[in-house]
């Protein structure tokens, strides 16, 4: 079957019920995509104030960070147009575009320590939200660490947009937009196991 990007067989769903089962972004990308198109059919909804991205997201940031990090200064970013569709909201799969929301949810895999987190990007507050259900694996700074091309690719990404020069958004940042947005932990329930 295929929902949106993703192809799920047997296998996909069997592997979620396997004792020794590992979440994988196509699981996520799969659940993401359900509650996007929802979100969608909703119609006494006309404004919802979040949406979500999909696992390469945070691929895409990465690249974008390494292809413009030797440069001495942010101004005159390479933005790559996969980013600038998944803001514009034509990517991933019932996407929407950022203008219309407050919050957009990241999944986010940090592979040194196979681990996910929820992400939040709050564009009102202009900071990031990290929901970690697993504080005691990642060490505060670390996290920061793992991030960092995040807080800095956002903003430069908002920017090349004129994200917050116009729409409604218009002036809603007070940061200056070449500032790193700050990256917090959000207080969640832990799990136990490992």
């Amino acid at each position: 079957m295929q929902f949106g990007n993703v192809e799920a067989e047997i296998e996909f769903f069997a592997s979620l019920v396997k004792a020794d089962g590992w979440l994988k972004g196509d699981h996520i990308d799969l659940g993401l995509y359900l509650i996007r198109k929802r979100q969608q059919q909703l119609e006494e909804v006309e404004i919802s104030d979040w949406t979500t991205t999909d696992v390469f997201f945070m691929n895409h940031i990465h690249t974008c960070f390494a292809d413009n990090k030797r440069k001495k200064e942010q101004v005159g970013w390479k933005i790559r147009t996969s980013l600038l569709n998944v803001v514009n909201g034509k990517v991933p799969a019932c996407g929407m575009d950022w203008q219309y929301t407050y919050k957009v949810y990241v999944p986010c895999m940090l592979p040194k320590y196979k681990h996910w987190v929820a992400l939040e990007i709050d564009l009102i507050q202009c900071e990031i939200k990290v929901y970690d259900s697993m504080v005691s694996l990642i060490p505060g700074q670390s996290l920061k660490e793992e991030l960092g091309p995040l807080s800095i690719t956002i903003p430069n990404l908002l920017h090349t947009l004129d994200f917050y020069e116009e729409g409604v958004h218009a002036n809603e940042c007070t940061r200056d937009w070449w500032c790193p947005w700050p990256i917090h932990r959000v207080d969640v329930p832990q799990q136990a196991n490992q």
